[in-house]
């Protein structure tokens, strides 16, 4: 099972967003599974391209999405556009769509 965290990061603090994903992540690996977390795929984005744009980073957070059998809406996913797309891509593909209520943060 490959799954994929989705969550709200545009206009949080970035420690925030870090350590809800983070955690998140940590949940589920130590379940066994296999995690995609787009803040990881993110800071990849920025290494390479620091003027990235939004669009820019949800192009390559589908990509990735596509590769999942799951997609975890994490806990003030509602409130976030991205996340949004994310959750109708997932709904469009058929995956298994989850929401976790804790590790949540600051909003």
């Amino acid at each position: 099972m490959r799954i994929y965290l989705s969550g709200k990061i545009t206009g949080r603090e970035k420690e925030d967003y870090t350590r809800q994903f983070a955690r998140a992540e940590s949940f589920y690996k130590t379940g066994g599974f296999d995690v995609v977390n787009p803040v990881t795929i993110g800071e990849a984005i920025l290494k390479n391209n620091p003027k990235a744009k939004w669009g820019d980073f949800m192009k390559e957070d589908l990509k990735a999405l596509r590769t999942c059998t799951h997609i975890v809406l994490l806990e003030g996913w509602e409130e976030s556009k991205g996340a949004k797309k994310e959750k109708a891509e997932a709904e469009k593909l058929g995956l298994e769509i989850m929401q976790l209520k804790f590790f949540g943060g600051k909003k």
